[in-house]
């Protein structure tokens, strides 16, 4: 009685928590791993918007917005990047001010927005897929030191 309750609890959690605990997809990432040696990636840009766009094809995300902690833009690879900076820094700075320890604010709404802090710049990337925080923080780098190597830091 016991087992079939425990399944039971279990195929419910798994509907409401959207929890999945099979395998990682090996087809995904042998198809990953395929496009990466594929393709050779030159992050050699002469402006932010053409680098943004290139990082957006290696990264394999749709957006990324690159502002101040206040919501001043300062990079986009969007048409609109005023108000998402400042739609994003009003989403982080309200979770940072309910969870102090919080680093990384992912919301699934028509892909995943994923919104993060690196060396004091606000990151915000959209993707059909959440991307891990080791993933995060590699755009992050890139993006950081081309702004430093073209003294828009």
């Amino acid at each position: 009685m016991f087992g079939s309750a425990k399944k039971f609890l279990m195929r419910v959690a798994e509907k409401i928590l959207d929890v999945d605990e099979t395998v990682e997809p090996a087809t995904h990432i042998r198809f990953l791993e395929d496009y990466s040696s594929r393709m050779v990636f030159d992050t050699k840009a002469g402006d932010i918007a053409e680098f943004l766009r290139l990082l957006r094809k290696k990264h394999l995300v749709d957006e990324i917005v690159v502002s101040t902690l206040n919501g001043s833009a300062i990079a986009s690879t969007n048409g609109n990047p005023v108000a998402q900076a400042i739609t994003g820094a009003a989403l982080f700075n309200y979770v940072k001010s309910e969870m102090p320890k919080s680093e990384t604010v992912i919301v699934k709404s028509n892909g995943w927005h994923m919104l993060f802090v690196f060396n004091r710049k606000l990151y915000m990337v959209k993707a059909a897929a959440d991307l891990s925080n080791i993933e995060l923080k590699a755009l992050a780098k890139e993006i950081d030191l081309f702004l430093s190597n073209k003294g828009l830091n």
